[in-house]
């Protein structure tokens, strides 16, 4: 089978340089970030003040950052119905961006979920989140919306005992439901995070204008998944810096990359990897 595969979009119509393909993965952050900075400079002051639980839309303004949010979700709309159009499967998982849970946070916009409407009658969008998915010989099992470790491996003195002890619970949860999916596959495993494994080449920050500049911040869990079932390919995203991929064992992570401009093509054959090229065209603002 050979997939084309779409990196982290935010917001910007992808380029097609390959041709011939059955199926594209995406592994999600389709909808725009303007909120970003402020995100950034949100958590600046979070992690120099622990007490403080400043939200981005505080320092945006909720008129601003509600017409951000509206803006976000039109321009992932956008996205996927183009990959849609496409008219093969694609296998797409929500990334952090996609609206896909509540943030939790006392503002009511900031914790609506758009996702199930952001693929409304959408044929050819196959959400493989928290599930395992035949295609062929392989089975497709996904993991999305993660950002970094899902339990905290850096910065352990920011969080009380009883935040941590919430975020173990919460964690054990999301690593059971991931686990008996790999205990079910009786084919070969496509693993499809949101996010690249913890601790390698592939989710070190590398972005002086982040709070977590030099930390690795990937998927504990999908680090998990890798070492105990060694899965064909982990492709995943999140990481803008890293676009490449890295063996890790039996497995071959690839980190999808960032931006319209990016694509890879992964062509395999029972359990060998035939072909996979990465491709970069020139940026440029759309």
């Amino acid at each position: 089978m050979k997939f084309l595969i779409i990196g982290d979009l935010h917001g910007n119509v992808p380029e097609i340089y390959f041709e011939d393909f059955d199926a594209i993965i995406a592994p999600g952050d389709f909808c725009s970030d303007a909120p970003r900075k402020y995100m950034f400079q949100a958590l600046k002051l979070n992690l120099e003040n622990p007490k403080s639980k400043i939200q981005w839309y505080d320092l945006a303004g909720k008129k601003n950052a509600k017409e951000m949010i509206k803006k976000s979700v039109q321009d992932g709309r956008k996205i996927l119905e183009k990959l849609n159009g496409i008219g093969v499967p694609v296998y797409v998982v929500p990334g952090n961006w996609d609206y896909a849970e509540s943030n939790k946070t006392g503002w009511k916009e900031a914790n609506k979920v758009y996702w199930k409407s952001l693929k409304k009658g959408l044929k050819n969008i196959i959400d493989v989140h928290q599930k395992i998915i035949n295609i062929g010989d392989y089975q497709i099992i996904g993991h999305g919306i993660t950002s970094g470790p899902e339990y905290p491996q850096q910065e352990l003195k920011n969080y009380t005992k009883s935040e941590l002890k919430i975020k173990k619970i919460e964690y054990l949860k999301m690593y059971k439901k991931i686990d008996l999916l790999f205990s079910k596959a009786k084919k070969l495993v496509i693993f499809m995070p949101h996010n690249v494994p913890y601790n390698t080449p592939l989710d070190k920050i590398v972005n002086p204008a982040s709070p977590r500049n030099g930390q690795h911040f990937g998927s504990l869990i999908a680090r998990q998944m890798i070492d105990r079932y060694h899965p064909l390919v982990c492709i995943g995203g999140h990481m803008h810096e890293h676009f490449r991929s890295y063996k890790m064992g039996k497995t071959t992570a690839i980190n999808a990359g960032f931006g319209s401009y990016v694509n890879v093509l992964l062509e395999i054959y029972g359990n060998k990897i035939r072909r996979l090229e990465f491709h970069k065209g020139k940026k440029h603002k759309h």
